[in-house]
């Protein structure tokens, strides 16, 4: 995979995130969570956007499930 593939498959998977999340939701969140999910949708560093929610995984991907953002594993 050449690195112009996989800046597109990043650039899509940034594009689905957007269009599929609960922006009004995630607007209604607490100023932290509101800050990690975005960083989520940005750059898909699920880990690091958990580590900065202050969230254990579990309740991290919920969120993001009430959200209504994808995430691809």
């Amino acid at each position: 995979m050449s690195l112009d593939e996989v800046l597109e498959w990043e650039e899509e998977g940034r594009r689905v995130r957007r269009e599929r999340a609960d922006w009004q939701l995630i607007e209604s969140l607490p100023p932290r969570l509101r800050a990690a999910v975005k960083f989520f949708i940005e750059t898909g560093d699920l880990r690091l956007a958990q580590l900065l929610s202050g969230l254990d995984y579990e309740d991290f991907r919920e969120l993001l499930r009430r959200a209504r953002v994808p995430v691809l594993l």
